[in-house]
């Protein structure tokens, strides 16, 4: 009996205390949860309310592109650090454009002169997250040399035979011949040739075999099947004293340049009319408007 009165009594202290230990460990949990939160806030997702100023070391996304700014009808991305842009057939790409092994932000330090003026200017006055679009003038933008021209769509003319060096050779057609063997190919403009190393100066001898009267379909081998493009068509007019004639025939709209290498450096068609076309030699980016939209992702600490 005496036992009994004991453990009642503790069973009624023990329910006397529980309110007030459920009433700490609420408050301690509070507290705990309140502690953390404040800990991953200001770790984690602190809001970085810096503007960018000239001398700051940053991290940016980008996309740039000609004729206008991406999404917008006519843009033709020449670049991104977007892995998704990039893997997006619906945006147009450039000749040039190549996709990256890998993708990350762009390291920039505002005022260095390191990327291009007008592009580092733009991210001056940005806070974390925020997004610019810069036009940049050719004038501000690459400026090179090459040289711009307007031919006939009759002027076309090529050698029956051709030497072209072996690494350009190579770098156009994925082949390589050996010497005292002919390699059987389609060239360029679209017709039949032969190929074969002269090793004594390591170069290509190309005998070309067009038929005249017969139009030839132009094909760029490092051009994406499923990419937009103009066909260049050449009409073999005439073969006489070792030269073949032909004219150029271009159809579909001009919503990127086309690019042209016939194995002796490439030409970017820029436009064209009934009569005539004109084509610069320069890299595609040279001498053009860019279109940039920039976002600062953060700051270098």
């Amino acid at each position: 009996m005496g036992r009994a009165v004991i453990m009642a009594g503790d069973e009624k202290e023990r329910k006397s205390r529980d309110p007030i230990f459920t009433t700490c460990l609420v408050i301690f949990v509070i507290a705990a949860v309140a502690v953390t939160a404040v800990y991953v806030h200001d770790t984690f997702i602190q809001e970085d309310d810096r503007v960018a100023t000239v001398g700051d070391t940053v991290y940016v996304d980008y996309t740039g592109t000609y004729n206008a700014f991406i999404g917008e009808d006519g843009a033709v991305v020449f670049d991104t650090s977007y892995e998704s842009v990039a893997n997006d057939d619906d945006y147009l790409k450039a000749n040039e454009f190549t996709k990256k092994s890998s993708y990350s932000d762009f390291e920039v330090t505002i005022g260095s002169n390191k990327a291009l003026a007008m592009f580092e200017q733009a991210i001056v006055g940005l806070k974390v997250g925020e997004t610019v679009t810069v036009m940049i003038p050719a004038s501000e933008a690459y400026v090179g040399g090459g040289w711009t021209t307007t031919a006939s769509l009759a002027t076309g003319g090529v050698d029956l035979v051709q030497t072209i060096p072996l690494q350009a050779f190579k770098e156009l057609y994925s082949l390589e011949p050996v010497a005292g063997s002919n390699v059987n190919f389609t060239t360029t403009y679209g017709w039949q040739a032969t190929a074969t190393l002269d090793a004594t100066n390591n170069m290509v001898v190309v005998t070309n075999m067009p038929e005249i009267g017969k139009d030839y379909v132009y094909t760029n081998p490092d051009k994406d099947a499923d990419a937009p493009a103009v066909t260049t068509t050449h009409k073999v007019t005439a073969i006489d004293g070792g030269r073949i004639s032909f004219t150029y025939a271009f159809d579909g709209e001009l919503k990127q340049f086309v690019e042209l290498d016939y194995g002796n450096g490439k030409i970017y068609v820029t436009g064209y009319d009934a009569t005539t076309f004109t084509f610069k030699s320069s890299d595609e980016r040279v001498n053009e408007d860019l279109y940039f939209e920039i976002k600062l992702v953060s700051f270098k600490e």
